[in-house]
């Protein structure tokens, strides 16, 4: 899961709904990206859009997206 993205989404009061659409995005797309279902790659469009939305400068998206997958990494070669 991305929980910088849910705390992001949550401390603006938005529902899952609103990000996606005001980021021209599907709900389902938003819901898998949040959710971590969407995997590692996430189009460079789609981030700036959604940090766009949340008010969220885009190289703090990408900083905070790194840590996300640098964790992923961590976690997959733990196991």
């Amino acid at each position: 899961m991305r929980k910088y993205l849910f705390e992001l989404r949550m401390n603006k009061g938005f529902s899952q709904r609103k990000v996606a659409r005001e980021s021209g995005i599907s709900y389902q797309h938003y819901s898998k990206i949040e959710n971590g279902e969407r995997g590692n790659k996430v189009s460079f469009l789609v981030v700036g859009r959604i940090a766009k939305v949340l008010e969220v400068p885009l190289e703090k998206m990408f900083e905070l997206e790194e840590a996300y997958q640098d964790s992923i990494e961590f976690n997959s070669e733990s196991h």
